[in-house]
């Protein structure tokens, strides 16, 4: 009896795992029909679909996804294809957003399992900077030189396909993507590498183990490693066990590192995370620098890709004598939402879906609309509390969204002298601000579409905001645990003197 009931049990399971991979691959029909929405929803509501490409090009792009999808394909094969096809457009903003997916879909593209290490990707190299595994002999500044025997040059890649960044110069940001930062060492967060590499890169075993080859810092040698692989919960465990220190940090952090220096560090602009309510810790920060009267700050967004504009906007007003001004204009591909699309979108805010007085909006060339009779120059008044010193900004290729645009808003202005590497994002202009979240109803797979464009009024070149002074991180400062970025501001300036 029990052999039978054993024998019942077998047969079911395997009839569920067989439906349950049958349902996991898409027609041709029902493929393409996702397509044809994306393809409309794109051409019709993006704003920036044809800013960097033609549209012989965009057709061109479409035809091809039709013939790679001209056979069933499982849900994580086709999330690929479209994930390549939203990256081509050349806008941060638009891709399969990991946030957004839904949880069935998520559960079956996502792995249980992550490699237990964080890194940067320095000249194309993967470089560890923190060991969160079983073996203590791998350090930071290591070489992670292949995964489950595949060259970290070929993972890379085939990750830059997948990955987002603004305008045709964005490959410092699409790099830096990859890389798995402390911030995306929680279990709420999604890495690109965690989604990724699992996709494109699937073991063909059912081990917890992933075969890593190591090179460590200033030697030849390479070392084999079995890392077994753990659960984001337990990576953000062990990170905060292991770093608790640099783990504990809030949102937004501050310490005098002289009489005349003072050093603030922004990791989000969120107003979740702080010490206190976020605007009464700004104020205490920029008293307290008054009442010792420190003639320099350091502001640090490195790391910080971006967040709420008003919470940006707040800190800018401490950090200017005089009104910044910031000339921008916003364009909507669309006055009115097709029928045919407005099944298929989400937003947080109805109004988004609703439509606009054609009265009220000038058309360009380009067939984008702005609003009439509204100014494109846009300014932040100082608080009283502003700082009336010398500041130093800390950016980096992260930096793509919001915080792009407080770099480029505290350069243009000359309110700050900026100090590390050339943020993401682009001068030409960056979507965003409001957006659709578009769910193909076939495969389930979600888009996010940017329905604004945030332009300048004058032509700028496609390029990053580039600091003052370029400092870059090497290998060797992350083998040493040093900031150089930092140390060039305290060192070769003197601040401390």
């Amino acid at each position: 009896m029990i052999k039978t009931y054993t024998l019942i049990l077998c047969l079911m399971w395997t009839t569920i795992s067989y439906s349950q991979e049958k349902q996991m691959l898409l027609t041709i029909s029902q493929m393409h029909s996702d397509l044809a929405i994306l393809n409309s929803a794109l051409t019709s509501l993006h704003p920036g679909t044809y800013r960097y490409l033609k549209k012989l090009q965009l057709d061109r792009y479409f035809k091809e996804i039709k013939i790679q999808t001209n056979k069933p394909l499982s849900v994580s094969e086709y999330y690929i294809k479209l994930s390549q096809l939203t990256a081509k457009l050349k806008c941060g903003h638009t891709y399969l957003n990991p946030y957004n997916q839904k949880k069935a879909l998520s559960s079956q593209l996502n792995s249980e399992l992550v490699i237990p290490l964080l890194f940067k990707v320095i000249n194309k190299k993967i470089i560890v900077t923190h060991n969160l595994s079983e073996h203590g002999k791998i350090k930071a500044g290591d070489e992670v030189i292949s995964i489950n025997g595949r060259p970290t040059a070929e993972i890379i890649d085939s990750l830059l396909t997948v990955s987002r960044s603004d305008g045709k110069h964005g490959l410092n940001k699409k790099l830096d993507n990859i890389g798995i930062s402390p911030y995306l060492a929680n279990k709420d967060r999604y890495a690109l590498f965690d989604i990724y590499f699992p996709l494109f890169f699937a073991k063909h075993s059912s081990s917890d183990y992933d075969e890593v080859a190591v090179k460590p810092f200033n030697k030849d040698e390479v070392i084999k490693y079995s890392l077994h692989m753990i659960s984001k919960q337990v990576r953000q465990e062990r990170y905060q066990a292991r770093f608790e220190t640099e783990s504990m940090q809030p949102t937004a952090s501050f310490s005098v590192l002289s009489p005349q220096c003072g050093y603030l560090k922004i990791r989000d602009f969120t107003t979740k995370g702080w010490d206190k309510n976020y605007e009464y810790c700004l104020d205490s920060i920029f008293i307290k620098l008054k009442n010792i009267r420190a003639s320099k700050l350091i502001v640090d967004i490195r790391d910080n890709e971006g967040g709420d504009d008003d919470v940006r906007n707040k800190v800018i007003s401490y950090l200017i004598t005089h009104p910044a001004h910031h000339t921008i204009r916003r364009y909507f591909r669309f006055l009115k939402v097709s029928d045919s699309l407005m099944p298929y979108l989400q937003t947080w805010d109805p109004s988004f879906k609703r439509p606009k007085l054609a009265s009220d909006y000038n058309r360009t060339k380009a067939s984008l609309y702005y609003k009439k009779n509204t100014g494109s120059t846009e300014s932040i008044i100082p608080n009283q509390n502003h700082f009336a010193g010398q500041v130093y900004l800390l950016i980096n290729a992260t930096n793509s969204s919001s915080s792009f645009f407080m770099a480029d808003i505290l350069q243009e202005n000359k309110y700050a002298k900026l100090v590390g590497e050339a943020t993401g994002g682009t001068k030409q202009g960056i979507n965003g601000g409001q957006f659709f979240f578009l769910y193909l109803p076939s495969s389930g797979i979600e888009v996010d579409i940017p329905i604004i464009y945030q332009s300048p009024t004058k032509q700028r070149k496609d390029e990053g905001i580039k600091p003052e002074i370029t400092v870059k991180t090497k290998v060797s400062d992350i083998a040493n645990g040093v900031d150089p970025q930092l140390n060039y501001i305290i060192r070769r300036l003197s601040l401390l003197k």
